[in-house]
């Protein structure tokens, strides 16, 4: 009988308008499901067949979110009160559509701003409220997709485990691990990327306290250039790059720092290892779409290369105000840049 519970699956078809109005009011989209069936251990819950969030249709005709498999589970107490509540969602190679308008918004930001304005119930809520609670959403295997308007980029992030919850009243937090990739090129090592991060309910979006972590590793220089531009511009080495954002989309705070280990020409070698290093930080805000107080430093030696300054508009048509110095250079260090940068040149020739 108990591995009968585990492998059966009976039609549970009578209950897909429950289910889907439980899932829709928690997320505050159409949601659409195929077919239903039952699930009774490990965990009490539904297998759900062609999962399909919408998305509005001021953004996108296309789904925002689909699934061929996805995992319901139930809330244990609100079985024992007569009532049929999600607790969690368990998606298997979802595809999910990122898109922006002609106006700079994103299709998220509709989602965002609407579950900090409704009463939904914290993931791990610990009694049965009227309301609905937040399921926890995990995706295993994702793919996503970036589109500006109805034009679908090329970029795109391929094995993407990510994660979606309600912490708190006030709060809600996500995961994400991917690897970025070009749908019109064949890339290899361009690393993975990690971003983590929470966010505060608020009025509006752009005064929504937010903080997020950025973490790009085992990339190649090469590879993310071919990403980047669309070409290999023979650079090589092994890249590594942090960020973090706190503040306010109004008001918000970015520190980054990148290195490349080894850098060098593809066609150079020997010549002692050559470090490029620089740390970076500045204020961007959303209101006036300026990155001000721009101040980098990369050290080089004993001596460092600073820059300083402002970029408007630094998304669509920049305006640059921006000054470097340079103090203390060891010249062993200009004279192995000035070597790889020569023969760049001469290889472009």
């Amino acid at each position: 009988m108990l591995l009968a519970l585990f492998l059966v699956r009976p039609g549970a078809n009578r209950l897909r308008a429950r289910i889907v109005n439980s899932i829709s009011l928690a997320l505050g989209r159409q949601v659409d499901v195929a077919a239903v069936n039952l699930r009774l251990l490990p965990r009490p819950g539904f297998e759900l067949e062609n999962f399909v969030i919408h998305d509005d249709p001021a953004f996108s005709a296309e789904p925002m979110l689909r699934a061929q498999e996805v995992t319901a589970s139930l809330r244990i107490i609100s079985l024992l009160r007569g009532r049929l509540e999600i607790s969690r969602l368990n998606l298997t190679e979802p595809s999910l559509n990122l898109v922006r308008n002609k106006e700079g918004h994103w299709n998220l930001e509709n989602l965002i701003e609407r579950t900090a304005k409704i009463a939904v119930a914290p993931t791990s809520k610990a009694k049965t409220e009227r309301r609905p609670g937040f399921p926890y959403i995990e995706a295993d295997r994702g793919r996503i997709n970036f589109k500006f308007g109805a034009e679908k980029k090329p970029y795109a992030l391929t094995e993407a485990d990510f994660a979606l919850w309600q912490d708190s009243e006030n709060a809600w937090g996500m995961r994400l691990k991917a690897q970025p990739v070009r749908t019109d090129f064949n890339l290899s090592d361009t690393g993975m990327v990690s971003v983590s991060g929470s966010w505060q309910r608020a009025a509006s979006l752009r005064d929504t306290p937010l903080q997020f972590s950025l973490q790009w590793d085992r990339a190649q220089l090469g590879q993310v250039t071919k990403l980047t531009y669309g070409n290999d511009k023979g650079w090589r080495g092994g890249l590594e790059v942090s960020a973090t954002l706190t503040g306010t989309p109004a008001n918000l705070a970015i520190v980054t720092a990148a290195s490349v280990e080894d850098f060098r020409r593809y066609d150079i070698f020997g010549g002692g290892d050559l470090r490029l290093a620089i740390e970076c930080n500045g204020r961007y805000s959303t209101v006036d779409r300026a990155l001000s107080e721009v101040g980098c430093n990369a050290p080089v030696g004993d001596g460092a290369v600073t820059l300083t300054g402002r970029v408007d508009h630094p998304f669509s048509s920049r305006t640059y105000d921006l000054a470097w110095t340079a103090q203390d250079l060891p010249i062993q260090s200009l004279i192995s840049f000035a070597r790889v940068r020569t023969e760049a040149i001469r290889s472009s020739l």
